[in-house]
């Protein structure tokens, strides 16, 4: 049975669309289980209790939450969030994205060695999806529907070729943010396949 162009291309989208899902809930469940270890540490530090620590003693019983809260702060205070860049179909973990308000950085593994030379990373993710995005911020600064410094600004750091890491400012909002996650996590794993 025969299909039409369209069908195919249609076919091809959804797979896509598909893996994207797919990779954006593991990161979900990885978020959960990461919250879910942190409330696990609080609740075991603050809510248990051994026989010797019942006496009487002439500390502030308050002190070990305010040391597990000093713990918990995050070394740098702008990042609000880690999404783990994983391959759908094993889980292998190719780099982490670093999410605060205003920016987002990509590093890859040190073991993915991933090269800018690779497609699709310079004529997909770059030229097509953070060069469009640009594009569309050029377009909204002309009609003066945002300012200069809000446009989205991005920079490729690498050694020898390989990409070290991908620093995205101005995303701006959450549909950006998460179309450039989905898009590096589809791009890395094309261009594992190239070098596998």
């Amino acid at each position: 049975m025969g299909f039409t162009e369209e069908e195919v291309k249609r076919a091809a989208e959804l797979r896509l669309w598909i893996e994207e899902r797919i990779a954006e809930l593991e990161g979900e469940i990885e978020k959960l289980r990461e919250a879910l270890a942190i409330m696990d540490n609080i609740l075991r530090v603050t809510s248990f209790k051994v026989a010797s620590e019942l006496a009487p003693k002439p500390s502030v019983q308050a002190e070990p939450v305010a040391i597990v809260a000093e713990k918990l702060k995050p070394s740098e205070p702008e990042v609000k969030e880690v999404q783990p860049i994983k391959r759908s179909k094993d889980g292998y973990l190719m780099g982490n994205v670093y999410v605060s308000d205003s920016k987002m950085v990509i590093a890859p593994a040190s073991d993915a060695r991933l090269e800018v030379s690779i497609p699709p990373f310079e004529s997909f993710f770059i030229n097509r999806i953070l060069e469009g995005m640009k594009n569309k911020d050029e377009e909204s600064l002309s009609k003066g529907k945002i300012e200069a410094e809000d446009m989205i600004r991005y920079a490729i750091e690498e050694e020898n070729g390989v990409i070290k890491k991908i620093t995205v400012e101005n995303y701006r909002d959450k549909r950006r943010l998460n179309e450039i996650i989905n898009t590096v996590i589809w791009t890395f794993t094309r261009m594992l396949e190239k070098t596998e």
